[in-house]
């Protein structure tokens, strides 16, 4: 009996939109499925494949949109980190926000609109950071920075913006970092207590790769060519069994005692299952969670100009307004 209702307790922490009726999006959404399905082929193997490579993904950045922000230099455990801060005049919270980019790619400005909008729509401030990437820095380079601002936030949130309430977000490779950051503050840190919610979106949870990234196709948004090829850069001689330590891959971490999690993932992302798998074993580890999923949509479905895109951000939006107090 006891165990039957801790079984029904665990169930109803998870919420999701999967009853949610976005037919009328479909159309569209399948038109530009179309158009990334013959994007040419590239590879980020040479340097000048890396640099055409962060070029393209500056191009996600329209920074005359962006109406407020700062920065602030602290010190990380490589030299001095840069953040990034969006800081309205109502503050409810701290979002630590963490960019993605495979760990190789990728600044805090390609974060900017969505950080500026959730600034002022949540009334949070914003935090967002220029971790140092791969191969100039090699992987867990990215992670013991993410420890630095996130133990720098933790120290100087109430100071710096009248409240210690912190959300941790991130999306891809970011996700990834957010998830670990997130273990690191309730197992090295003790501070768990302060971090009332955590935004992952399509991320990579388990580094040994699940089933739906092995069945990967080059047709997609994150084609299998491509994600080879940062796993080949960022993790070069590493073995499976190193991969999949908890520490680098929160999938097989005690997730217990952990906060509120939004988990947003398109049903065509080569990474669903890294969403799926890290979603049940959160919420199954007794903590409350929220599965967005939205139908043939790929990789990155809130970056894309589409009503599809729009629905996962406002989703986002509606989320941390929710965990901030709104």
């Amino acid at each position: 009996m006891f165990l039957l209702q801790g079984a029904i307790q665990i169930c109803l922490a998870q919420e999701s939109n999967l009853k949610e009726d976005y037919s009328a999006l479909l159309p569209e959404a399948r038109t530009v499925n179309r158009f990334l399905a013959h994007l040419p082929p590239s590879t980020i193997l040479t340097k000048e494949g890396m640099a055409k490579a962060r070029t393209e993904m500056q191009g996600f950045v329209n920074a005359k949109a962006v109406q407020k922000s700062s920065e602030k230099i602290i010190q990380g455990p490589g030299g001095n980190l840069k953040l990034k801060i969006f800081k309205p005049d109502t503050i409810h919270a701290v979002i630590l926000d963490i960019h993605g980019g495979g760990w190789c790619n990728g600044t805090a400005d390609n974060d900017a609109l969505f950080n500026d909008e959730a600034a002022s729509s949540c009334k949070v401030a914003v935090v967002s950071l220029d971790y140092r990437l791969a191969p100039e820095n090699a992987f867990p380079a990215c992670v013991d920075d993410c420890k630095a601002a996130i133990k720098w936030l933790l120290a100087h949130a109430k100071a710096e913006f009248g409240t210690d309430r912190i959300i941790i977000q991130g999306a891809s490779a970011g996700a990834h970092l957010a998830a670990v950051t997130t273990l690191y503050v309730r197992d090295s840190l003790k501070a768990i207590d302060k971090v009332r919610g955590v935004n992952l979106a399509y991320g990579v949870y388990d580094l040994g790769r699940t089933p739906s990234y092995r069945q990967a196709t080059d047709t997609s948004f994150l084609s299998k060519k491509s994600m080879d090829e940062i796993f080949q850069m960022v993790f070069k001689g590493w073995t499976l069994e190193r991969l999949q330590d908890p520490h680098f891959s929160p999938l097989y971490a005690d997730l217990h005692g952990l906060p509120s999690a939004l988990f947003t993932i398109g049903a065509l992302d080569p990474l669903a299952d890294d969403t799926y798998f890290m979603e049940a074993r959160w919420r199954m580890a007794g903590n409350k969670t929220f599965l967005a999923v939205y139908p043939e949509s790929p990789h990155g479905v809130d970056i894309l100009p589409t009503k599809m895109a729009l629905a996962a951000k406002n989703r986002m939006i509606e989320w941390i307004k929710g965990i901030a107090g709104m």
